[in-house]
């Protein structure tokens, strides 16, 4: 188990800063395991050479001090990971505020950027530029879309808040509707799938981050409708009854028509790792670069978590599927 610690340093993201500092706080389980080993575990975004050549140069410390790749961690062992802020990934940095009170915010997300913290994502996050440009002190995210999934989005301001909200999403009390492009023209106007949802098998995939549909799964609900369909392709309307990890992709790909620009669902686990290493571009035939998935988060419905009234928000999919001069054209055929 790996928690992550704030930094004193983390929290000054100002653009004259040239590295940011994680922390993670380390469980040792039964076998024992050497900072590199964990490293590379872990953190698999970077090469082992990539980690040794970190540790080497003093980016890695070990409960504050430089240490050997070889050094076996022991329970509550404090990691810190020094970086220049160019190691990060670059993002879509603009967003659209929709809503703003002392307690929440709504916003419109865009599909190149990733919610909060994960992975090789630290400062290049949705929460921490919001922060930045907003300068807010506080915001957590009270459910997620992932970083190519573009719409609308609810954030808190108080950790209270957020608590509140998210026993409306326990309760299925939101309401949400997507819009997604799908590959191939889907034959029936309505389609509802009710498969349950788990994660893949190492006999499954490889990539363990895959979910699929499973007997074992847990249960799970997506109402799919047509809006239009020729020339290889659907756009539909997506309601969800349940808030599953990549719910509507899964249940897209069980259809047999995965969601177009999507890396992981519809893909061979071999073209999935190129475009994770960045030896593959994201190129869907005929339809050209794709770099996102044409998934949107069209509508969100709840409750005011402070006055209790029902509020509901949308969001266009046309801006953001139309970024890409193939889906232009098909959009805008009568």
């Amino acid at each position: 188990m790996i928690q992550c610690i704030s930094d004193p340093c983390s929290s000054l993201f100002h653009p004259s800063r040239f590295y940011i500092m994680q922390k993670f706080c380390y469980t040792r389980h039964q076998t024992k395991e050497t900072l590199i080993d964990f490293l590379t575990r872990r953190f698999p975004y970077q090469s082992r050479e990539s980690w040794l050549k970190s540790i080497k140069l003093g980016a890695i410390k070990l409960n504050s001090q430089v240490s050997e790749p070889s050094c076996v961690l022991a329970s509550k062992d404090v990691i810190s990971y020094e970086r220049l802020r160019s190691d990060e990934p670059k993002v879509d940095t603009t967003y659209n505020i929709l809503f703003s009170d002392p307690v929440i915010l709504v916003v419109e997300k865009n599909g190149n950027i990733p919610i909060a913290e994960s992975g090789r994502y630290y400062r290049n996050t949705l929460i921490n530029i919001l922060k930045e440009e907003e300068g807010l002190k506080e915001l957590y995210a009270v459910h997620r879309l992932d970083k190519e999934t573009s719409g609308v989005l609810l954030i808190s301001r108080t950790k209270e808040v957020a608590t509140i909200l998210g026993q409306q999403f326990v309760k299925q009390i939101p309401q949400k509707t997507y819009h997604a492009i799908l590959k191939g023209e889907v034959a029936e106007p309505s389609v509802l799938v009710d498969q349950p949802i788990g994660k893949c098998t190492e006999e499954q995939s490889r990539i363990r981050i895959r979910q699929v549909v499973r007997s074992d799964g847990k249960p799970s609900k997506s109402h799919f409708q047509r809006v239009k369909v020729s020339d290889g392709l659907t756009l539909v309307k997506v309601q969800t009854f349940s808030g599953r990890t990549h719910q509507i992709r899964c249940h897209a790909e069980f259809l047999g028509h995965p969601i177009i620009g999507d890396k992981l669902y519809g893909q061979e686990d071999d073209r999935f790792l190129e475009f994770l290493n960045g030896t593959g571009e994201p190129l869907f035939p005929p339809f050209g670069k794709i770099e996102r998935q044409l998934l949107h988060a069209s509508s969100l419905s709840f409750h005011h978590p402070v006055s209790g009234e029902e509020m509901r928000f949308e969001s266009d999919f046309y801006p953001e599927f139309s970024r890409f001069e193939a889906i232009k054209d098909w959009l805008d055929r009568q």
